[in-house]
């Protein structure tokens, strides 16, 4: 999923950035070129340095929080936090300065924390199996009468058989 997502985005940069992409005699990737046409070798070099860093962020996390798992011996919140600052790290190293890095890491361990301990779902008033039944009109397995309908067949009993 890393590598998909680095892909893309430097899919995105691309064209965003339409001026030729080229390369230099030293393998360096230069932009802005005058009029030469892209060349496909600075374009692969482009799409594969985001793809890689995004695909081992994943990879840091993924590892990470298993291994966290594993040496703890409980799946809880803490163990995505290892992975995010894992991640993090992998992520801001691609700065090459330490501040950023151990930033980025901080945030991210932070933000992976919330996010695993707020749970899948963040609708707490009701049950999944209400939301699902409110979202698609499918109506639940056992009738529930509303409070307004008990209150009215209680005022009008003789329209209790309608």
């Amino acid at each position: 999923m890393g590598a998909a997502g680095g892909t893309c985005f430097a899919a995105c940069q691309l064209a965003w950035y339409p001026d030729p992409v080229t390369s230099t005699a030293s393998g360096a990737v230069k932009r802005f070129a005058a009029s030469a046409p892209s060349s496909s070798r600075a374009v692969m070099k482009t799409i594969a340095r985001p793809a890689f860093w995004m695909a081992s962020a994943s990879t840091a996390f993924a590892a990470v929080e298993c291994f966290a798992e594993h040496v703890r011996g409980k799946k809880d919140s803490w163990n995505a936090s290892f992975g995010g600052l894992a991640a993090g790290a992998v992520i801001g190293a691609t700065t090459k300065r330490a501040d950023i890095m151990v930033s980025t890491a901080l945030g991210l361990g932070l933000f992976m924390f919330a996010l695993d301990f707020t749970g899948e779902s963040t609708i707490h008033e009701t049950t999944q199996l209400e939301l699902r039944n409110r979202m698609y009109g499918t109506l639940p397995m056992v009738h529930k009468e509303s409070d307004a309908l008990a209150s009215l067949k209680e005022k009008y009993p003789e329209c209790k058989e309608l």
